[in-house]
């Protein structure tokens, strides 16, 4: 069995949240949330014995992942969705296991 994990730092809500991926044997996707976010939380039911190699990585608007997160969170700015998402291009091997920022400022000028 593969294991990946993935961890958002909280923004403006300052919810944590960890993304934890296994393919089992039969190449089947689970993934699961550990949050204070009962949004995030919510989602773990719809993210079980998955077939990851169809509907996930497909054009955004297209993608499982997307989908599933669309109807749960309510925060269009919410990094979880692309989070969930490297975290099993990482699982799978379709990506490197390399840490992502983003960092948002306000600029004043004076």
């Amino acid at each position: 069995m593969k294991k990946a994990k993935g961890i958002v730092e909280p923004g403006a809500c300052g919810l944590k949240v960890v993304i934890e991926a296994e393919l089992d044997d039969q190449k089947r996707l689970n993934l699961d949330f550990h949050s204070a976010c009962e949004l995030v939380t919510g989602m773990k039911d719809e993210f079980r014995n998955l077939n990851w190699k169809k509907g996930v990585f497909t054009k955004m608007l297209d993608s499982y992942i997307y989908k599933v997160c669309s109807q749960h969170l309510t925060h269009p700015d919410c990094p979880v969705p692309s989070a969930i998402l490297k975290t099993v291009q990482v699982l799978v091997g379709a990506a490197v296991d390399q840490e992502v920022t983003m960092k948002i400022t306000k600029i004043t000028e004076e």
